[in-house]
């Protein structure tokens, strides 16, 4: 007969390791809650009951069960626990409460010695237990019916389970005498002492020759030499050391299988604690979830009996916080599309969003379009369905019948005509959630939807950098209390996915409706807080924007396939080359794979025998990084050429193989997408292709740009800012040698050599030169003088000494960085010139964090003020040239935003026009103390650009 299974998780081991395994920063609530061990431990409790165990119990400490009687210096070497950790283990107890999960506990005691109880008590009433812990010391209670989860050793295994067969496998004794082997070895956990000098290698050697302490003590003439004097030194030890060790299972606790029985709880329980600390992405995996109630949609306008059915499903949402659908109305025949363009006409706003056949916005097709005019009904027009049994895809500009059958809905261009005149209503506000993505796709169908003045995507952002509720579907929830259906209910995931073309109407129309309707609600949420200190930023700034970078994404970039395809030939034999180089540097290892961290650590550090002195360890061994390689490149000549080999090969792959297979059919160009979420300074991002990210400081990287070009009688563009974090942070420290330097427009890194060598700018070198560029922009990163020294060949009292001078020279710039640090550490956020606020729950002092989250943290605060607010200023660069260009030169297009350099496509006959255009706009987007300044620049390709 099969024995019930009873897991008991030690809760303090679980809680620690969620902490320090997930990002501080990464995860607060918007009230600036910490909950990343929090978030860690509901994810374990789930990844748990998925297991559908028969019963569930936590333990958490409450004592040290006498053993710090036993020995005043027991777990004397352990930090205090983090600040951040202790707030969240009320939450954590909340959340095993929730789960109606007992927590079994006892005043005085440990939980390692709850555990043995509890587990020698559930195996005499017939269950088999499985222990998850963080603490190998559980290990002693293995038995043929008790089982211990650890931690893994290694990333790939995130977990290991010990049985007693892998026990005897791996100590070669029996579980009960792991006390034996801490008695000789110790434990630094736990300041457990241990004999001295018998580490774990001799001390299980001594275990499974003489089964325990007892057992060596009574063999001990037999033992020779030095270890005989230790053990006989180290006697007393090695039995206290057995005792501490030795878990305890007589605490005064019992166990009621009948009250531990998982999965017996309240979904409206936890739902509501998961939503009260944002977790939205875990309730979709809660088990006994209530389905959501069925709304059908009208055939007509919508009737009487669908209000009480809305008001009767908002009143169940309100008390249960479950799923529901909104009223909807499908839009498929010519009388309701004309009842929807009334309605539409008469607006005083419209939300908007489309549903297409996959997530590339330039090659899509239109399989249907949702609209709201209120909070209250959607309606959806579907253009662009097939029958689920299809063999292709309709052809989206005639949706003719398939095998005699077809979707009853409209046709594109009839729905197009119809709904422009009120999408394109310059009285008319649109509001979208991602509303650049739409954009794009109804501009390709013929609408450019207008004017679009509230993203709530956006807008999130904008109130918050670092949320993690930019999706609707997670905004919503929060904003709003709504569970939204996701998108893999309806077109299902991995290899059975399909796509919303191949979905029926009638599963697609309440989704789709959804999505504009409770758009139209967050604006009505979120709006309120705009206003004041962030509505410039958001109605001057992002809003704006959305349409200058739908035009840029549509515009694309010509890309010289052949060229490449040459190059990635040129870069495949060079990698060869380098490969049998590096092999024959390889101490006689031989051919090896070089992409593998653990075999380049058996050549580096096992053959070779480079230094491994102050080196990471990682998973594989030794970290064998860039910085970390860069750092051993004058010690052995194959680290050079690993580093090359590692450069080109990267460049091959990212960009000359890959980017050939993005080029637009349709089009014939590269369409990159830029996020104006995507990064917490506010900085524009890139991706599907990243082509912010191809190197310019390299040869190879280069040649790369060399492929992006122009058609015949155009020119490539480029213009960009010079220095304008520096020119920002003479800005905002007001110290009066930058801004003199920049006033007078010398060379500020040659200006700053000077200052602090104390020598004439006529008199600095390029090496000085190179080095005050790197302190100039280090500091703005939080560069102290170690990282200093690591990247230069300066000692680190040199480094220290040249930190000293420079802000002798520069004292405002000191002085704003102190100022800035004690800003945020007080107030807990930090903003930009334009109010763009970045908050920092690491400095508040109930949210204390690790050393290492501090560090990072105080880096970001002192950086995020300079680069957020030339963010800002790019992006109010880009508005303005957007209104100009068209009347300087229509053929111009904008088609690269690359951090502080923005590139176009201009006919040749017009680039002088257009450059000067480009300069004066950037140059006037903002009046800072120290003047903006652009440079321009001109040429075939993006590689091969002379000054203008």
């Amino acid at each position: 007969m099969k024995r019930p299974i009873l897991v008991l998780v030690d809760g303090h081991a679980v809680a620690y390791r969620q902490f320090f395994a997930l990002p501080v920063q990464g995860f607060a609530t918007k009230s600036g809650e910490l909950t990343n061990a929090s978030y860690g431990f509901a994810r374990t409790l789930l990844d748990i009951l998925d297991t559908k165990p028969d019963y569930l119990a936590v333990t958490f400490d409450q004592g040290m069960s006498g053993r710090d009687q036993l020995y005043g210096e027991y777990k004397g070497t352990r930090e205090k626990m983090d600040e951040g950790l202790r707030s969240q283990l009320n939450r954590i107890r909340e959340l095993v409460l929730a789960f109606n999960i007992p927590i079994l506990e006892m005043e005085g005691y440990e939980a390692d010695d709850v555990i043995g109880t509890v587990a020698q008590q559930a195996e005499a009433q017939g269950a088999d237990v499985f222990i998850i812990t963080g603490d190998r010391d559980i290990l002693q209670l293995i038995t043929d019916h008790t089982s211990v989860q650890l931690p893994g050793k290694k990333r790939e295994d995130s977990v290991r389970v010990y049985d007693l067969a892998r026990f005897r496998e791996e100590y070669q004794f029996e579980p009960p005498h792991l006390v034996d082997l801490k008695g000789f070895m110790g434990d630094h956990s736990d300041n457990i002492p241990g004999v001295d000098g018998i580490g774990e290698k001799t001390a299980a050697t001594l275990i499974q020759t003489y089964g325990s302490v007892d057992g060596v003590y009574e063999h001990l003439d037999e033992i020779k030499g030095k270890l005989r004097e230790r053990l006989e030194t180290g006697r007393e030890m090695a039995f206290l050391s057995q005792t501490l060790a030795r878990i305890r299972r007589d605490v005064p606790v019992s166990i009621e299988l009948e009250k531990c029985v998982a999965q017996d709880y309240r979904y409206e329980d936890v739902e509501k604690l998961f939503r009260e600390l944002e977790f939205r992405s875990l309730i979709t995996r809660l088990p006994g979830r209530p389905a959501a109630p069925s709304v059908a949609g009208s055939s007509g306008s919508r009737e009487s009996h669908q209000l009480s059915m809305f008001e009767m499903q908002q009143e169940t949402a309100a008390a249960h916080e479950i799923e529901i659908v909104v009223p909807y109305e499908i839009v498929d025949d010519a009388a309701k599309l004309a009842a929807l363009v009334d309605r539409l006409n008469h607006a005083e706003s419209i939300s908007f969003d489309t549903e297409g056949t996959g997530l590339d916005k330039m090659q899509l097709a239109l399989v249907g379009i949702s609209l709201a005019v209120d909070g209250e009904t959607g309606y959806y027009i579907p253009v662009g369905h097939v029958a689920a049994n299809a063999p292709a895809v309709l052809d989206v500009e005639q949706p003719d019948l398939i095998d005699g059958h077809s979707p009853r809905q409209l046709p594109i261009q009839m729905v197009m005509d119809a709904i422009r005149p009120a999408l394109t209503n310059p009285k008319i506000p649109k509001y979208a959630h991602n509303a650049g993505f739409d954009l794009v796709v109804m501009r390709r169908y013929g609408i450019d939807v207008q004017p679009i003045t509230f993203d709530t995507m956006i807008a999130e952002s904008v109130r918050d950098p670092t949320s993690r509720n930019l999706g609707l579907k997670n905004l919503a929830w929060v904003e709003l209390g709504v569970q939204m259906t996701h998108i893999e209910e309806l077109i299902g995931k991995g290899k059975t996915q399909t796509t919303m073309d191949r979905v029926a109407v009638e599963q697609c129309a309440p989704y789709a409706a959804a999505d504009a309707v409770f758009t139209r609600r967050l604006v009505d949420v979120l709006r309120p807080d705009l206003e004041g200190r962030l509505e410039k930023l958001f109605n001057e700034i992002e809003m704006p924007l959305v349409p200058v970078i739908a035009d840029m994404e549509m515009a694309g970039v010509l890309l010289d396939v052949p060229y490449l395809r040459g190059l990635s030939k040129d870069l495949n034999a060079r990698c060869q080359n380098l490969a049998e180089e590096i092999y024959g540097l390889s101490g006689g290892y031989g051919a090896f794979n070089l992409g593998s961290p653990k075999q380049l650590n058996d050549v580096l550090f096992g053959k070779l025998g480079l230094s491994t002195e102050g080196l990471r360890k990682t998973t594989h061994g030794l970290s064998t990084d860039a910085d970390t390689l860069a750092a051993l490149k004058n010690e052995h000549p194959i680290v050079p050429l690993i580093l090359q080999w590692r450069e080109l090969s990267k460049l091959q792959s990212t960009y000359v193989d890959a980017l050939p297979q993005l080029v637009n059919p349709q089009t014939g160009r590269v369409h990159t997408s830029f996020n104006q979420t995507g990064t917490a300074t506010g900085r524009v991002s890139s991706n599907n292709p990243n082509l912010q990210n191809i190197p310019i400081r390299t040869d190879e990287g280069r040649r790369v740009r060399q492929a992006f070009i122009v058609p015949e009688g155009c020119r490539l563009l480029s213009v960009d800012y010079s220095q304008v974090e520096l020119r920002i942070l003479a800005h905002y420290s007001d110290d009066e040698g930058l801004l003199d330097a920049f006033r007078r427009g010398v060379d500020i890194h040659r200006a700053t050599a000077a200052a602090v060598n104390h020598i004439p700018l006529e008199a600095v070198t390029r090496e000085q030169r190179s080095f005050a560029k790197s302190v100039n922009f280090g500091l703005m990163y939080g560069m102290g003088a170690f990282r200093l020294a690591r990247e230069s060949n300066l000692t680190l009292a040199e480094a220290e000494r040249f930190i000293t001078d420079y802000f002798q020279q520069f004292p405002g710039v000191r002085a704003y960085l102190d100022q800035s640090l004690e800003q945020v550490k007080a107030q807990g956020y930090i903003e930009t010139l334009f109010g763009r606020r970045r908050k920092f729950p690491v400095f508040q002092s109930t949210s204390k964090a690790s050393y290492q989250d501090r560090q990072r943290a105080e880096r970001e605060a002192i950086n995020m003020p300079i680069q957020g607010t030339a963010a800002d200023i790019m992006k109010i660069a880009m508005i303005d040239l957007a209104k100009r260009l068209p009347d300087v030169c229509p053929k111009a297009k904008l088609l690269l935003q690359v951090h502080d350099e923005l590139v176009l496509e201009v006919p040749e006959d017009d680039i002088e026009r257009v450059a000067a255009e480009v300069v004066q706009t950037m140059e006037a987007a903002f009046d800072l103390k120290a003047p903006l300044r652009a440079d321009a620049k001109v040429g075939l390709n993006w590689a091969e650009m002379e000054a203008m």
